[in-house]
Parts: C-alpha cells; structure tokens; sequence
C-alpha cells in the first residue's frame, strides 16, 4: 500500500499542471486590401539611392508604379484564468497574394541576400500575461509581449516609426503592417482619477558572437505616463509623461569606429491636454522635448556625441457642426511641428574625434501619425511644419465621406549638410541632396476617403490620395505622387 501511495505521488508530482480557464474569448480580424501606388520616388534624379541587392550590382527600389493584392490577418485568443490573472495570445500573418516564398540570391562573397520577406509565415503578434491587484489592490502588471499606445502617437505609438515597419509587408508596402508589439512590461496604478503606467520593452535586441544578451548592441525603451481626468464639465484630461530610449553603450572600446557603436540616449519629456469648452467641440495640445546624446562619429577609445535638443508641437481641434444632424458634419484641423539640423550630418568643426555640437533634429522614435497617407509613407516625422484641413460627412446610413488636405514645409533649410531623406513604402531610401536649399515648401496633399459599414462586422473603404511636391524639389524631382487603396475588412 506504501508503495502505490508513492507511485501515485510520483505520477501527480510528474503530471503538467495547467490553469482552470474560466472564459475565453476568440477574435480577429481579417483585411484585405488593393493598393495602386505611381510616382513614389517622385521622378528622383538626384543623391543616391539604396535598396536591395538583387544580384552583383544594388537595385534601386524607387516606387515608380505598384499595382498589389495583400492581406492581413490577425487571431486572438484572451483566456480568464481566474479573478485576477488573464493571458492573451495574437498571431498575425501579412502577405502579398500568391508570394509564397522569400527572394533570395547570393553575392560575390557567398553571402544570401533577402530580397523581400515575400512568405505566408505566421508570427506572434501577442503574448501576455496580466495580473490584477498584484500585491496591492490598485496595481495591474502585463508582462510579454503587447501593444504600447499614448496620447495620439506624437511619441509613443503602437510599435516604431509608423512607416519602416518590418515583417512580411517590409518589401512590399511597409508602411500598412499592423505588426505593432513589443516584447516588455507594463504596471498601471488606478488611482480614479489619476492613472499612472510605467513601463519597459526591448526595443532591439543584437547578436555579437552568437550571445544575446550584449549590452553594446541592444535597445531599451523606458517610460511612464500619468494620465489625470478633471471633474469639470469640459471633461478634461491632462497628461505629463517621460519616455526613454537608451542604445548600445560601448563605453570601454578600444575597437569601435562608426557612430552606431556609440552611446545614444535619448529623453523625452512632454505634456499634453485635451478638453471640450462647448458641446461637439474638442481641443487637444501636446508639447514636448528630447534630450540626451547623439552619437555623431567613433574613434577607438574616444566618445563623440552632441547633446540633444529637440522640440516638438502639436495642435489638433475637432468640432462637430450643429446643423444637418442627418448628415453628421464634422470639420477638423491640426498643426504638427518638429525641429530640424540645418547641419544635422556635420561633426563641430568637421573634428573626427571631438563634437561640442547641439544636435536639434526630432528623432520620430515610435511615432505612429499620418498613416495611410503618401507624405507619412515618404518623409520622416523630423525637419517640418505640417498643417491639415479636413472635412467628413454621412451622406448615406452607414456611409462616411471625408477629405483632408494637408501642407508640408520644412522647419530648417535642406542641403547637403541636412539631407531630404525619401522613404519608399517596398523598402528604399532615396536621398535628394542638395534641393532648393532657399524654399521650404515640401508639398501639398488631398486625401479623399469613403467607408460603407455593410454590417457591424464587415467594412469596406476607399481611399485615394495625390502628394504634389513643394518648391523645395527641383523639376526633375516634382512628379505627382498618387495611390488608390481599396479594401474590406472582417471583425469576429
């Protein structure tokens, strides 16, 4: 009897354990979507430009035409485990219809080159667990990986600048994925009504010699946003916030010779509000500033950095018209500035070693504004004034129309000392170096879009969109820029 009493525990002790799931919940959602893009690289002659190597020589990848099927689906599982601990697990998958492979080729050297992540590979968009009251009753954790969100995305957005996104859509249309996870954690204080969220997450993370875990070529982004809600009839919010992003540090080095081995830290401060002072009128501002250490150049045991010192605005108003209730008339506008270096590429003195420059230029950091228009998809948020203008309106049950127009300039001159970095949605960059270096005018969009809600779960939109370029460009890189983008998405 001994004996069996033993075996049995052995057996229970031998056994996985799993979690008594009390609920779970099943969602996704699917997006398929035509895109039509012409004139992307807007007719670029001059600078250079980088893409992919495709065989011995570099294949530029300006956008001159783009006519492509893709869709994006996403499947998420949330499971209650018991009053206080919930786990959700996403999966994702982006493609181009009917690309089932990557392109791949070898150079000269034996080295295969990926040409474009053209595959049906399944990735993990999701996977956290949350834990409510933990320790203390007001104290919620989620640890693994998941989406970091604030504000209107002017800093913080859902993961990365917004149109240099990675995955399978990073040689076809980079700028659509919704791949928008990081790998970290997050604890919220609920304090009604104030909120407070710290977190961190690994924003890179290298390899050096086949370790993981190098301090001198990882990415750490770090953060806390406190979000107060007044008991006034406008219904304010007031929020104040710290982000930080610290690189690989090779303090110590006696080897290091490039900029990216350097110390880069960057700070970021900021406040922003948003509040109602009349019914169907709202009102957001948001200020904020970057401090810290560019790294402008390395020489064996010498740092070189320029300390930041940057700024950023941002002014959104939206007003919901008292009249032709039917109709739901809607106007909006908004104003974004972001500083610039009109000498953003030159060391203090052109001295390889010693730097006692600031460096002024807004780094995006994970940025996440403009999306789905051409000006997000080819510039940087850095170096500009942004002006938009829209409209929207109901002109059917379950129809939304809407037109935006939006205005570029850039905040410090162009020239050869502060390039006009060009992003093209399949993967290249194209840099115009020097343009008009005495006109500031980047360019004027018109963006229309329409949605029909065919049911609660089914969507269909249209959008079209023509970036004219500004007096900044010379004739031979002003072409009209245009894209049609049709689509229909599924929730469930």
């Amino acid at each position: 009897m001994k004996k069996l009493l033993v075996a049995a525990l052995m057996v229970m002790l031998a056994s996985p354990a799993f979690a008594a799931i009390q609920n779970v919940k099943v969602s996704g959602d699917i997006t398929s979507t035509f895109v039509d893009r012409n004139t992307f690289d807007l007719g670029t002659t001059l600078g250079s430009e980088t893409g992919v190597k495709t065989s011995d020589s570099w294949e530029p990848l300006g956008l001159k035409k783009q006519n492509v099927f893709i869709t994006q689906t996403r499947l998420r599982v949330d499971a209650d485990l018991s009053d206080n601990v919930s786990t959700t697990v996403g999966l994702i998958n982006e493609r181009a219809w009917n690309s089932e492979a990557s392109k791949t080729t070898t150079d000269s050297f034996g080295d295969v080159i990926t040409a474009g992540a053209q595959d049906t590979d399944v990735q993990l968009y999701l996977a956290s667990v949350t834990m409510r009251e933990l320790l203390y009753s007001p104290l919620t954790v989620t640890v693994g990986r998941q989406v970091f969100n604030y504000g209107n995305g002017l800093i913080m957005g859902d993961g990365g600048v917004n149109n240099q996104g990675t995955g399978n859509l990073q040689f076809i249309a980079q700028d659509l994925t919704m791949r928008t996870s990081y790998d970290g954690v997050k604890a919220v204080l609920d304090y009604k009504p104030l909120t407070i969220d710290m977190f961190y997450f690994k924003n890179g993370q290298g390899q050096v010699n086949g370790s993981w875990d190098s301090y001198k070529t990882s990415s750490d982004v770090y953060g806390f946003n406190a979000n107060y809600q007044l008991s006034d009839p406008m219904n304010t919010v007031v929020e104040a916030y710290m982000f930080s992003r610290i690189n690989g540090n090779a303090a110590g080095s006696t080897t290091a010779t490039t900029a990216s081995d350097r110390n880069d830290t960057l700070y970021v401060p900021g406040l922003r509000a948003s509040t109602n002072p009349v019914k169907g009128l709202n009102v957001q501002g948001e200020l904020a500033w970057q401090l810290g250490q560019h790294p402008v150049g390395a020489a064996p045991g010498h740092t070189i950095a320029e300390h930041r010192d940057a700024m950023a605005a941002q002014f959104m108003a939206s007003y919901a018209l008292p009249v032709l209730d039917k109709y739901k008339p809607t106007v909006n506008a908004a104003y974004t500035y972001v500083s610039g270096d009109k000498n953003g590429t030159v060391n203090h003195d052109q001295d390889g070693v010693k730097s006692a420059k600031t460096y002024s230029a807004w780094d995006p950091f994970n940025e996440a504004q403009g999306s789905g228009t051409i000006y997000n998809t080819l510039f940087p948020l850095t170096d500009m004034h942004i002006v938009s203008v829209g409209a929207s309106v109901n002109p059917l049950e379950d129809v939304t129309t809407s037109f935006t127009w939006s205005g570029l300039w850039a905040a410090t001159p162009f020239s050869s000392q502060n390039p006009l970095a060009l992003f093209q949605p399949d993967g290249g960059t194209t840099t115009i170096s020097p343009a008009h270096t005495h006109d500031s005018g980047l360019g004027n969009e018109y963006d229309v879009n329409l949605t029909y809600n065919y049911t609660e779960d089914v969507t269909f939109g249209v959008s079209l969109g023509w970036f004219v370029p500004g007096n900044v460009f010379t004739k031979a890189n002003d072409n009209t820029a245009s894209q049609a983008l049709g689509s229909v998405a599924v929730k469930f």
